[in-house]
């Protein structure tokens, strides 16, 4: 049996030696290590026979080791592995080995979805942010604190009103960050690897303005006009709260990012004939490139802006995306080079609460 050089833990109690099979991995989820596999599971995750097997440490924030440790009995499931080589997905009967370890049998790497595709150059990225989630929840906690003492005046009032908007402002949005950080830390991962979603009534006029205001002080720096359009009377929606307005900073962050002094970013919602709502984000920037374009790279490239001042990495939209689809929303973009862009998001009638 092939382990890690530096592993020095007991053998599992499973053989996985014997004629050639199909690839198969010993896992301790606890551990958040692979502890030993046959050679076809070597191979697959991205060492040759003849490679030096490295140390094999996982992150404990994938998706696969959140999904193993809920597990209780033998089953069969796709695992999501942020692997050096990006996205891993893998279809396996899992078997508990004893402990916290379990044999994963008949590994077969699943076809990637375009949107999967999409995103797998950044998942190196999010594993690594996932690593520094725990340094980050310090910081913002410190942050919220500081902000909930300002906005709310605790030594005294503050002269200028716009300094308690302000601390407002940064109180929301410090939030909305530790939200999201401890979705990916609380162990509540669902098996598409997005956080479990909390689904209520949301007043999207309320999450827009929200979002708005998180966002405006970067479009005045960046010299850009960011401005809503939003009917009189707006339904309210079903949805999640943290995923909505992660979607929305998205789609508004990168229109800012990749826009020219000057252009203006429009976020409008508006009602459809069938009883959807649609929100939009536009801008009259530079307009994505087109698939295909001369020196584009694979299908995260086909996001990023001409002439913006940072090229991106493309990972917001594939991201919002995601979000949208576990939503219950479907997410559209209209762009041509030069002619700015719309992401439109579309809650379907069955997600709209009429007012």
């Amino acid at each position: 049996m092939t382990r890690p050089a530096n592993d020095v833990r007991s053998e599992p109690r499973v053989s996985l030696d014997g004629p050639p099979e199909p690839p198969a991995l010993v896992i301790d989820a606890a551990a958040g290590a692979i502890v030993g596999a046959n050679a076809a599971g070597w191979e697959l995750w991205g060492f040759g026979g003849g490679d030096a097997v490295p140390a094999t440490a996982l992150d404990r924030a994938m998706p696969a080791l959140q999904r193993l440790a809920a597990v209780t009995a033998s089953c069969s499931e796709v695992l999501t592995f942020w692997t050096g080589r990006g996205l891993l997905q893998l279809e396996c009967r899992i078997e508990p080995a004893g402990g916290t370890r379990f044999l994963l049998r008949g590994l077969e790497a699943r076809p990637e979805a375009p949107d999967e595709a999409m995103a797998r150059p950044e998942v190196p990225r999010l594993a690594a942010a996932a690593r520094l989630a725990h340094e980050l929840r310090t910081p913002l906690s410190a942050v919220i604190a500081y902000a909930e003492v300002l906005k709310d005046e605790h030594f005294g009032p503050i002269a200028n009103p716009r300094y308690r908007d302000y601390a407002r402002t940064i109180y929301d949005g410090a939030r909305h960050a530790l939200s999201v950080v401890d979705g990916m830390l609380a162990g509540n991962l669902g098996r598409a690897g997005l956080p479990e979603l909390a689904f209520r009534d949301l007043d999207p006029a309320d999450v827009i303005e929200n979002c708005l205001a998180v966002a405006g002080p970067l479009a005045q720096r960046a010299g850009l006009d960011l401005v809503a359009d939003l009917d009189a009377a707006m339904p309210r929606i079903v949805a999640d709260e943290v995923s909505v307005k992660q979607m929305l900073l998205n789609l508004i962050t990168n229109a800012i990012k990749f826009g020219r002094r000057g252009d203006r970013v429009t976020v409008r919602a508006a009602c459809g004939s069938d009883g959807s709502l649609t929100i939009d984000v536009a801008d009259t920037g530079p307009g994505m490139q087109a698939p295909g374009a001369a020196g584009a790279e694979r299908a995260p490239e086909a996001h990023r802006r001409g002439g913006g001042r940072d090229a991106g990495l493309g990972i917001g939209l594939p991201l919002t995306r995601a979000l949208a689809k576990a939503n219950g929303a479907s997410l559209t973009v209209e762009s041509a080079p030069g002619r700015g862009t719309r992401v439109s998001i579309a809650f379907a009638k069955d997600r709209v609460v009429p007012v």
